[in-house]
């Protein structure tokens, strides 16, 4: 009975404690290889669980409020990077979430201006001003080293990010990265839209 009661748990466990047997993002380079693995393998998730995230607001002189979650934790800390108009309540978001809290690693998941629970108006959103709203995490939520985790438009802001703060940013992991998407896109809009699609891209 007590050997079967152990395999049961033994087969439970690891599809639940994050810490060894994640979901991978790559082959070599994704946070299960970027974050150590603790030595011991006790189920560390059941504590983690308990932390709770709750909505706050980064208020920034002259620019829309950005709502966002963090998770304390320790160094390096994850920011995850939504997508186009994805808000920061979706799966991938809060599943990486989940991987923080079974490691004990800090984490930031935002909304950008003028989407979710942020401020801001959609229709003047730029990806210039998403880039800065980026940057507002980076400098001044986060604490130390970060891992930047960019999902689709996420990406190349991510990539913005890295260019940017250097100091801060220590690995990059892209989630289906639109990098060279958005480029091939801007390039085939129609030459009378070149004010209005420049606009969109760089406008700060």
């Amino acid at each position: 009975m007590a050997v079967a009661r152990k395999a049961a748990v033994a087969a439970w466990l690891p599809c639940r404690s994050w810490g060894w047997a994640a979901v991978p993002f790559g082959p070599h380079c994704g946070l299960n290889t970027l974050l150590a693995p603790m030595p011991q393998r006790a189920p560390r998730w059941l504590p983690a669980c308990r932390q709770k995230t709750s909505l706050s607001f980064l208020n920034r002189p002259d620019l829309p409020k950005l709502a966002y979650k963090r998770l304390k934790g320790k160094s390096p800390g994850i920011i995850f990077i939504p997508g186009y108009i994805s808000n920061m309540n979706g799966t991938k978001a809060l599943a990486i979430e989940e991987f923080c809290k079974s490691l004990g690693h800090a984490y930031i998941r935002f909304d950008y201006s003028g989407v979710g629970s942020s401020d801001g108006n959609l229709e003047e959103s730029t990806v210039g001003k998403w880039r800065k709203d980026v940057l507002s995490i980076i400098d001044d939520l986060a604490e130390g080293p970060q891992i930047l985790v960019g999902s689709s438009l996420g990406g190349w802001l991510m990539l913005h990010a890295a260019i940017a703060r250097p100091e801060k940013v220590m690995a990059l992991i892209g989630v289906a990265t639109a990098a060279d998407s958005l480029v091939t896109q801007f390039n085939q809009l129609p030459v009378e839209d070149f004010g209005r699609k420049t606009t969109f891209l760089y406008s700060a």
